[in-house]
């Protein structure tokens, strides 16, 4: 297939020099006859082309409407809703954290009270039982006659 597509452009340039020289060595009524047969070829180009220019900008625009009453009806009510649904779900997460927050704080009451009010005095009794005991094993032990270590 390239091959035809090279084939095509070298004649096509090919025809095109040809043209040019054909022009140069023709007579100048033949010149500008063909000027203005060109010129006329581009006038009928250009108000073509201004035709397209002008149906694709209608259908841009045809586009963008179609787009805007689709997005207004269908798109923008779900994009509402799901705001609508994530405020509800935010009010919810604040509602359990203010109440993780009240707990928290509780708790922290709460240690706070049983270290003072119920550890506090058992860690006293404790100590002044071990105490006591130390003090006991100590005495028990004053006047007990030393062992020897026996001998190996």
């Amino acid at each position: 297939m390239w091959k035809w597509v090279g084939t095509a452009i070298a004649t096509i340039f090919i025809l095109l020099i040809a043209f040019v020289v054909g022009m140069y060595l023709a007579p100048v009524g033949i010149r500008e006859a063909t000027r203005d047969i060109f010129i006329i070829i581009l006038g009928v180009f250009q108000l073509l082309t201004v035709v397209l220019l002008t149906v694709l900008l209608f259908a841009v625009i045809y586009a963008v409407n179609q787009i805007n009453k689709v997005t207004s009806g269908t798109v923008l009510p779900k994009i509402d809703q799901a705001m609508l649904k994530l405020n509800d779900v935010l009010d919810s997460t604040r509602t359990i954290a203010g109440s993780a927050r009240d707990s928290a704080s509780t708790i922290s009451g709460s240690t706070s009270f049983v270290t003072e009010r119920v550890v506090s005095p058992v860690i006293r009794v404790s100590s002044l039982l071990m105490g006591v005991r130390a003090a006991a094993t100590s005495l028990a032990h004053r006047n007990a006659p030393e062992q020897s270590e026996p001998k190996p």
